[in-house]
């Protein structure tokens, strides 16, 4: 899997070897394993996605300003590819591992 994110106008692709991702800043105890440190308003361990039977699943982990889907404020709900998803300042976006790169709308 992709993960598109993002940031002050900025995009990146970054691919996802695991089945279990978790999104946050790095800290004294590790590193996420999307790391957005860049942007201060994600929490440290801000939510975790993962795959399960095909599907795809986000959880928040607790983050003082939430994981927003599409929108609205979630605390787990299934994922689809193009969904928007924000964590903090940033927005993300699952897409398939045969796909590089999000046009900018």
């Amino acid at each position: 899997m992709n993960i598109v994110c993002t940031f002050l106008g900025k995009t990146k692709s970054v691919s996802v070897p695991h089945t279990l991702v978790t999104i946050g800043r790095k800290s004294s105890k590790g590193m996420p394993e999307l790391d957005l440190s860049e942007d201060k308003s994600v929490s440290r361990k801000h939510a975790k996605i993962w795959e399960e039977e095909g599907e795809y699943w986000i959880e928040d982990l607790g983050s003082r300003l939430g994981t927003w889907v599409n929108g609205l404020r979630r605390t787990k709900i299934k994922v689809k590819f193009g969904d928007r998803i924000t964590v903090g300042k940033t927005m993300l976006q699952l897409m398939p591992s045969n796909v590089g790169e999000l046009s900018q709308e």
